[in-house]
């Protein structure tokens, strides 16, 4: 009937709620013709704000998608989207100065954010997953990943979590860096670890502080943290210093390459920093009531008495694939090369003997090796580390302290 209404009288408005005792009335209102543009710009307005409302964060993460791939801002496209006169909250832009995304171990919170922000499911495939994320975000830098593969030994020993990082950032060795701490709106200098504000803070300034320290020595003007952050084309130099488009990965083997780089068979992401394909094992075949605290007896039983410096300082990485089977990876770090064929070699026999010796009757093979044999089994290659995760470590049903039962595997990063 309101339509009707409307058709018949022009001139006058017809109205009424949807909703509640009032719902089968309507009210009719006579309005001038400027009155009636006013209304239905207000109303519009109105509905233009309910929408961005119901769309809440969605729009924020499109603007920094906007920003990273080079569009531009201005007050005026600005208020004219809020005004709901134009659905872009920027311009189009030359598309040459992209401004790279910053993150700390950000790799589920990119995830979280497409699943959010981008469709209500990611799809099966990792590598069509880092492909809509770096359409969004097209340079990506992880500070987890500048600590603990692109920066040096003392601060990859050390503690690489986010609040650690930025307290090192203004530690003696550091100083010069002329940052000062923050404070929040109300005055005070407290910490707030985990709060949105303060995390981003405390990013930046270990961003800035780590591209710093690695990039003095390199005394290259292509380097320069002004070229960066403008993201200059420099071809693989960003990649192969800073880590350009790496993501580091909880609880896993890997790191994430968003430029999926062909790598080994069976992956296309790359081991994190110090592992090699060749000292990463598959190891099957263990009694049930084997814990993880039972492996790293086994690998470390005696190395403190070895002869060979190498094999007394070996670090390792546990991941848990089912009762029977887990993964190890042995670390070299700074300790050898990973094109030290001789003492990688000399690693692998070690390995190989320790874990026969300890478990005894397990069957061991490296990844290269196992993923060979899995080729010829006709099964399917792994193509990303998503899948990699969902078939090998994600089916377990291992518990902490080794006992058989329905608990879930333990998927973390055990290092000895």
């Amino acid at each position: 009937m309101m339509p009707n209404l409307t058709f018949c009288y022009p001139k006058r408005a017809a109205s009424g709620p949807t909703a509640g005792p009032a719902a089968n009335q309507i009210r009719v209102i006579r309005l001038s013709s400027t009155e009636k543009k006013r209304r239905e710009e207000r109303l519009l307005q109105e509905e233009w704000s309910k929408l961005l409302y119901s769309i809440g964060f969605t729009t924020v993460f499109q603007a920094i998608s906007d920003a990273c791939n080079g569009r531009t801002f201005s007050d005026e496209q600005t208020n004219a989207f809020f005004a709901g006169e134009s659905s872009d909250v920027s311009s189009p832009g030359d598309g040459n100065k992209k401004i790279p995304l910053i993150v700390h171990n950000g790799l589920m919170d990119l995830m979280f954010l497409l699943t959010h922000c981008h469709g209500e499911s990611l799809p099966e495939s990792f590598e069509d997953t880092k492909r809509i994320i770096r359409g969004y975000f097209p340079y990506v830098y992880d500070t987890k990943i500048l600590s603990t593969e692109c920066s040096d030994a003392v601060v990859r020993g050390g503690n690489t979590a986010l609040g650690e990082l930025y307290q090192s950032v203004f530690s003696p060795e550091m100083n010069d860096l002329e940052l000062k701490k923050a404070t929040i709106m109300n005055g005070d200098s407290s910490e707030q670890a985990h709060e949105a504000a303060w995390d981003a803070y405390m990013t930046g300034c270990v961003y800035y502080a780590l591209c710093k320290k690695i990039l003095e020595p390199n005394n290259d003007s292509r380097l320069a943290l002004s070229r960066i952050l403008e993201h200059e084309s420099v071809g693989s130099l960003h990649r192969n210093t800073l880590g350009l488009n790496k993501i580091y990965m909880h609880m896993s083997l890997y790191t994430i390459d968003l430029e999926s780089s062909p790598g080994i068979v069976g992956f296309c992401d790359p081991l994190s920093h110090g592992l090699s394909v060749n000292t990463t094992f598959y190891v099957s075949g263990i009694d049930t009531n084997v814990s993880t605290r039972d492996i790293l007896r086994a690998l470390t039983d005696g190395n403190q008495r070895n002869e060979t410096e190498v094999l007394q300082h070996l670090k390792y990485e546990i991941i848990w694939i089912d009762d029977e089977s887990f993964f190890v990876g042995t670390k070299l770090d700074n300790l050898v090369s990973v094109g030290d064929s001789g003492s990688v070699n000399l690693i692998a026999l070690h390995v190989h003997h320790q874990l026969h010796v300890g478990l005894k009757g397990v069957k061991v093979v490296n990844l290269v090796d196992y993923f060979a044999q899995k080729n010829t089994e006709k099964e399917t290659i792994i193509g990303s580390i998503a899948t990699a995760v969902k078939r090998l470590f994600g089916g377990g049903k291992r518990s902490l302290d080794g006992a058989s039962g329905n608990g879930q595997a333990n998927k973390r990063r055990r290092v000895s």
